[in-house]
């Protein structure tokens, strides 16, 4: 017979381990997004033997691997009490298990697809477009006069040291470069604006030039997380606030619009495995009924043979 104290345990050990699991899956989602901790490390390792590195599985990877113990162990504390508990109880036990798997693939599901709305929402309104009157800005202004995002045109500076980086995003990959603009290319000062540079392979930057101008995108931040560190490696300083100046609105919006149709698919598969989650809800209800007619049937006529 299951205990009282038995079964409170086991529901307090799954608590604690789908609480585990959206923290593992916020805290790991916050260094993705702001590329730190074992999230930039791991970031950094990949760059350094391949020269690019995958975003959603570093996400992935480090997540399940975060999440995997608590589930571990909740599976081997509740396995024991499953075997002593009756083919009834254990149906039963079994369908309860399985609406809250449901209710967590769900879950995740939601929030998948609040990720990828959250994407797209920032790159449709938090993004500056094309649209919008040229502004003209000298190198030497940044840092003492306000500057908006939007379209521009960079003279007065040089660029200096360049920096190559590419991500995979399995339904295509991004490569880019960036460079300081400063009034001296060998300037020591800190770098309050960087230009993306047209190449798309890291033997093309030989081929870059300086020019008397640059023109595109400009706006505030916009230096991928790897990209800030990499320039810190080779001891380049990153003011802030900094501005970025993309070639076009394509360049600045597509790492975004590539997340969110990630996470957009992230959350049709755990749409799929809540289908089939529901499925075999259906089948274990569908079990249970039987049961409960077999019992009802052997009951009825435990009683007809008790009037005989």
């Amino acid at each position: 017979m299951q205990q009282p104290e038995s079964s409170a345990y086991r529901r307090l050990l799954r608590l604690a381990a789908l609480i585990w699991t959206a923290l593992c899956g916020a805290y790991f989602f916050w260094e993705a997004f702001t590329y730190r901790g074992l999230f930039g490390r791991l970031a950094e390792l990949q760059i350094a033997n391949f020269g690019t590195y995958v975003p959603f599985l570093t996400y992935l990877v480090l997540f399940v691997l975060a999440a995997m113990p608590a589930w571990i162990i909740v599976r081997l504390l509740t396995s024991r009490a499953d075997e002593e508990l009756e083919r009834a109880a254990l149906l039963a036990l079994r369908l309860s298990q399985a609406k809250r798997l449901r209710l967590l693939l769900a879950t995740l599901g939601a929030s998948a697809l609040a990720t990828a709305l959250g994407f797209a929402a920032y790159t449709v309104w938090m993004l500056p477009s094309q649209t919008g009157n040229l502004q003209t800005i000298v190198a030497s202004e940044f840092g003492t006069v306000p500057v908006k995002e939007g379209p521009a045109r960079l003279v007065g500076g040089e660029l200096g040291t360049m920096i190559f980086f590419g991500q995979d995003w399995f339904i295509g990959d991004d490569r880019m470069a960036f460079s300081p603009y400063r009034t001296s290319s060998n300037g020591d000062d800190l770098a309050h604006v960087f230009v993306q540079l047209e190449v798309s392979r890291k033997s093309e930057l030989d081929r870059i030039v300086q020019r008397p101008s640059w023109s595109g995108i400009l706006v505030e931040g916009g230096l991928p997380g790897t990209v800030r560190v990499l320039f810190n490696y080779v001891g380049v300083g990153i003011s802030q606030p900094h501005y970025t100046l993309y070639n076009n609105e394509y360049s600045l919006k597509i790492r975004y619009w590539l997340q969110a149709i990630q996470w957009a698919m992230l959350a049709a598969f755990f749409l799929f495995l809540v289908a089939l989650q529901t499925r075999t809800i259906k089948s274990l209800k569908k079990q249970r009924d039987v049961k409960e007619a077999e019992y009802d049937a052997e009951l009825n006529s435990h009683r007809f043979r008790s009037t005989l």
